[in-house]
């Protein structure tokens, strides 16, 4: 019989610091994704830990490709699922994304690269089990095919996220994200789209890359965005040092653009090596944790969490040996108001050095 989550992951909780994830939390964790098959989710574990909470809780994601098994387990759950179920809905979507035909909605083969699936645990009472927010990563212009590069508009887009979470069509809303995309500077674009239903009032989160620090007020300007522009600066420019890369997190909804603003800050990227944050050194993060502690955005048992969290194991179990990468993948600032909220992401990516008899030892 094959491994789920609630199997494998608990002989690897030695290596997550206790003051990120720990207590009822962590079997909360352990509760809500447990199910999950093992292949699925120890090929990338990734958590969401909020720096500023004392509670030891992560929210937990799933990484998911287009082609890959992972696709396809979600695309079976969904068929097995009810019609009218937030299951049924993202498998729909994702088997349009795998090429599936439909005699009522156009294919979304080639549109993304990816997706992440957000299971909400750390604010969610032990009795519910929520839909998760779905993610998707767009491929970038340059590689679409004919086909989709005349098919993928805003509008489209929208349309196919609010069907993966089972929202009704909004015309107003999709109207929002057209202005949106209609105010990116000529740099900037949309990396990826998403919906996250459990959060409060219904938004599509646009997360926005390549946009140059200069031009940041004037593209707030055109979303008018009514917070503070000057404290987004004010944050970029502290950190630019630290984390030259920078991505905005922002929420659209009918009524236009939300107060929140989310600042994901990155290191420097490899292209050549997506993957380089899961060897980066204790060191490369350093420099940041100090810096939140010293805004008090950190409390310092998390940055001490985050300090450890970074590194490398190997795991020598009964059938073989293992490796297990452990990384920051960024931090995001939100700011809402005169408030910030700080969060860190990172992962845990597990890989079996041996022949899995199961046959789930490849690529999710």
């Amino acid at each position: 019989m094959s491994e789920n989550f609630g199997d494998v992951f608990p002989r690897l909780r030695r290596f997550v610091p206790s003051t990120l994830l720990d207590g009822p939390w962590w079997d909360r964790l352990v509760e809500r994704v447990g199910e999950l098959p093992g292949w699925l989710t120890l090929n990338y574990a990734a958590f969401e830990f909020r720096l500023g909470d004392p509670a030891p809780a992560a929210d937990y994601f799933v990484s998911v490709a287009p082609g890959r098994p992972s696709m396809e387990y979600y695309v079976h759950l969904g068929e097995a699922a009810k019609p009218d179920s937030a299951e049924a809905a993202l498998g729909r979507v994702y088997a349009l994304m795998n090429g599936t035909p439909s005699p009522s909605e156009s294919s979304l083969v080639g549109w993304f690269r990816a997706s992440m699936l957000g299971y909400d645990i750390a604010e969610v009472p032990r009795s519910r089990r929520p839909a998760p927010g779905v993610f998707l990563a767009l491929k970038p212009q340059s590689e679409l095919d004919e086909d989709a590069a005349g098919s993928r508009t805003p509008r489209r887009l929208a349309a196919t996220i609010a069907s993966a979470v089972g929202w009704e069509e909004d015309e107003e809303e999709r109207l929002a994200v057209e202005r949106a995309f209609a105010a990116l500077p000529r740099t900037g674009v949309v990396d990826q789209i998403g919906a996250a239903p459990e959060r409060g009032p219904r938004f599509i989160r646009l997360i926005v890359d390549g946009v140059k620090l200069r031009n940041v007020p004037a593209f707030l300007k055109r979303l008018k965005w009514d917070g503070s522009t000057q404290k987004v600066m004010d944050t970029l420019e502290e950190m630019r040092d630290m984390t030259p890369v920078f991505r905005l997190a922002i929420d659209v909804s009918a009524s236009g653009v939300g107060p929140r603003l989310g600042l994901e800050m990155y290191r420097p990227r490899k292209p050549s090596n997506l993957d380089y944050w899961l060897t980066s050194g204790r060191n490369a993060w350093r420099p940041v944790v100090d810096y939140l502690e010293q805004m008090k955005w950190c409390l310092p048992e998390k940055g001490d969490g985050l300090r450890a969290f970074p590194g490398i194991e190997r795991l020598f179990e009964e059938k073989g040996m293992s490796i297990l990468y452990k990384g920051i993948n960024h931090f995001k600032l939100s700011i809402e108001g005169d408030a910030v909220e700080a969060k860190a992401y990172a992962a845990l990516a597990y890989f079996r050095l041996y022949a899995d008899s199961e046959g789930e030892g490849g690529d999710a």
